[in-house]
């Protein structure tokens, strides 16, 4: 066999082993990557921060479709009126009747694109995972409360509220008016809004974490770090049974 057609073959050989051992590298660091990932946000869901649920006070709700938290406040209470802080007017249909607001955070380009499970697209996924866009928040008017989803309801003081409130509003940037930053027309319904936010949504830094931020800074019980829904429920579910 002629020399060079050899060392073409060994250089082929000698090629196509690096790039197995590349892929199956690869495949041993996400592998290990996961499970680290999956060890330690356990870890931090089971250990607890905040202070005890108050007996008195303002009903507030978190719900959740099994993957996205949203909480959930009454829109008028005596601590505050949401309708002066996110406007209805920003809303399709504009009413300022409904008695509650469902308030979400989260990656941008999922909100806007995601409307169903069965829309996300694996470009989507990826740019969320790994803080590739931006973040927006989502706020949706209600007339009834809509049990069919997963939810915890609970007390807050007039102190949490007041904080866990002014949480939110440094999550929603505002406009060169000063008035928060609405992405206009993009609601899915004609009681929803969109609105620019701060932060950068990612695996360290999920939807569910940042309402685990809220309760963290409203010293309402919490997890340590809660990048899924689980690790929060279950706090409620005790706290509930105290």
């Amino acid at each position: 066999m002629d020399k060079k057609l050899i060392m073409n073959v060994e250089t082929l050989k000698l090629f196509f082993v690096i790039i197995l051992k590349i892929i199956f590298g690869s495949v041993e660091f996400l592998f290990a990557f996961v499970i680290a990932y999956l060890t330690i946000a356990f870890v931090c869901m089971s250990i607890r921060v905040g202070h005890q649920l108050e007996k008195k006070g303002t009903t507030i709700y978190m719900k959740s479709d099994g993957i996205h938290t949203d909480f959930v406040f009454p829109v008028q209470s005596p601590v505050i009126d949401w309708r002066k802080i996110i406007s209805p007017e920003d809303t399709k249909g504009k009413d300022t009747t409904l008695k509650y607001i469902a308030i979400g955070w989260g990656d941008q380009g999922f909100f806007l694109n995601t409307p169903v499970w069965a829309d996300l697209k694996a470009s989507t996924a990826f740019d969320a995972c790994f803080y590739l866009g931006k973040s927006a928040m989502h706020t949706n008017y209600l007339k009834e409360l809509d049990f069919k989803f997963k939810h915890v309801q609970f007390k807050v003081s007039d102190k949490q509220y007041r904080k866990l409130i002014e949480y939110i509003q440094k999550t929603i940037k505002k406009d060169k008016h000063n008035k928060l930053d609405c992405i206009k027309n993009r609601g899915y319904w004609k009681t929803d809004s969109f609105y620019q936010t701060n932060g950068s949504y990612g695996l360290f830094n999920t939807c569910n974490s940042w309402i685990n931020g809220g309760l963290k800074a409203a010293d309402l019980p919490a997890c340590l770090w809660a990048p899924f829904n689980s690790g929060i429920f279950h706090k409620y579910q005790i706290s509930s049974m105290n």
